[in-house]
This record gives structure tokens, C-alpha cells and sequence, in this order.
């Protein structure tokens, strides 16, 4: 007859000791040291970014969320500048695939009008006083996104865009 061990556990100090599991435990210490450390300085908040573009007679900022979270408030704003004033409505051509990751709580300044059509919403605004219009959302990310947007804003001149800005926001769980 073979020579059992008397118990199951006679080589758990042995396995339990040896070089790999020891490697094992060491790398699962350090990746947890790192995302408790990133998660400590704030990497898996959000991380917003500003694009610039000028073309028309325009100039366009663009604040969006660069990198998101479902659940979380982002920043959204626009701001158009024009030398020498606006002398008719801006018209805001926003790509309408990208409001599908972001729960709508509110606009400033409200549009004068609206409407959509071919994958954009035309938001149309009167004449401020000044050089500078900024049209800013109030919204967070939906909650159960996984996946990010692709999205532009362009502000229109008659049927065409003077400018475009194309963007992307990625979200992480």
C-alpha cells in the first residue's frame, strides 16, 4: 500500500512558502498599493480639457470631460468669441450621438430656438452684447455607461460651419 499523508494540510507550509506563491503575493501587494494610490490622488475622477479652434471670424473653447465616470458631474462649456460682436444669432450645431452619455440637468442661456436634423441639434441664441457668447450644460454622466462618446460642436455660418471642434470622452469604470 502507498504511504498517505496522514492529513491534507502536512504541505500547506511548504507550498505556502515557496518562491512563487511569495512573487505571487508580493505583485498583488504592489498593484493594490498602486490604485489605492492613484485612487488617493484622484486619478479615477474626472479629467477635463479645453480644444481651441478659430476659423469663420470665430474663436471656439471647448470645455468638456476629457475622462469620466458614470454618476459624476462634468463640465460642458462653450464659449464663442467674435471681434467686434456678434451682429446676428449664433447658431450651435451639436452632435446628438454624444447627449446619449450625459443626463440633462440644465442650460445657460436657453436657446431662442432649436431644432435637429441629421444627427445635430441647432441651437440658436440671439445676439449678446459683447465679443464673447458662452453656452454652458449642467449635466452628469448617465449612470451604467461603460463605453465613451465621440462628438462636435461647430458654430454654423448660414448652411455651413465656420468652425468645428470634434472631441472625445472616455469613461472608466
Amino acid at each position: 500500500m502507498e504511504n498517505w499523508p496522514d492529513s491534507t494540510l502536512d504541505d500547506v507550509g511548504r507550498v505556502a512558502r515557496s518562491k512563487g506563491v511569495e512573487r505571487l503575493r508580493t505583485t498583488a501587494a504592489v498593484l493594490l498599493v498602486i490604485v489605492l494610490v492613484a485612487g488617493v490622488l484622484g486619478f479615477f475622477g474626472v479629467r477635463s480639457s479645453t480644444a481651441t479652434a478659430q476659423g469663420g471670424g470665430y474663436g471656439v473653447d471647448l470645455t468638456y470631460p476629457r475622462i469620466a465616470r458614470a454618476g459624476l458631474d462634468v463640465p460642458w462649456t462653450v464659449t464663442v468669441h467674435r471681434d467686434g460682436g456678434f451682429d446676428r444669432e449664433i447658431v450651435l450645431a451639436i452632435d446628438t450621438s454624444y447627449f446619449e452619455i450625459l443626463e440633462m440637468r440644465g442650460r445657460l442661456p436657453e436657446p431662442s430656438s432649436e431644432t435637429a436634423g441629421d444627427g445635430l441639434a441647432y441651437l440658436t441664441f440671439d445676439p449678446p452684447p459683447g465679443d464673447e457668447f458662452t453656452f454652458a450644460l449642467d449635466v452628469r454622466i448617465r449612470s451604467g455607461r461603460q463605453r465613451g462618446e465621440s462628438g462636435s460642436v461647430s458654430v454654423m455660418d448660414g448652411e455651413k460651419s465656420a468652425v468645428t471642434i470634434y472631441f472625445d470622452t472616455w469613461l472608466v469604470p
